[in-house]
């Protein structure tokens, strides 16, 4: 699982969630929440899905989305979600679709103005 404290001074967790369990199974991921970090809520699964949007408008649709981490700014915002990802359509001269796996980086959606985020050391930077 992923750990991320939070500008709320919350703490978020992305982890997998079992996709052949999922219901539906295009929702997958899992996300938590704490407010100290040791008492944490139940996941809920969802927290991305097996489609991908593409930047050119079009999306890919994948049978499971695996390993979730974020890619952070300097601020510890998060800039982009890091899954592995399997069963898509064949694409390119690589990918041959099945059972062949990828690294997937996706952009995440950032509001304009972006509060720095709580440090877990107690200091605010």
């Amino acid at each position: 699982p992923l750990l991320l404290p939070c500008a709320s001074r919350h703490y978020h967790m992305l982890m997998n969630a079992l996709p052949w369990a999922c219901a539906p199974k295009a929702q997958q991921g899992a996300h938590a929440w704490s407010r100290d970090g040791v008492n944490w809520s139940e996941p809920r699964v969802g927290a991305f899905n097996t489609t991908v949007a593409l930047t050119s408008g079009g999306s890919l649709p994948c049978e499971r989305r695996e390993r979730p981490q974020m890619l952070l700014d300097d601020e510890g915002v998060p800039l982009a979600l890091v899954t592995a990802v399997t069963g898509c359509p064949r694409f390119g001269d690589t990918y041959r679709g099945g059972d062949d796996s990828f690294t997937l980086v996706q952009m995440v959606r950032r509001p304009a103005a972006v509060a720095r985020p709580w440090q877990p050391n107690g200091r605010e930077e």
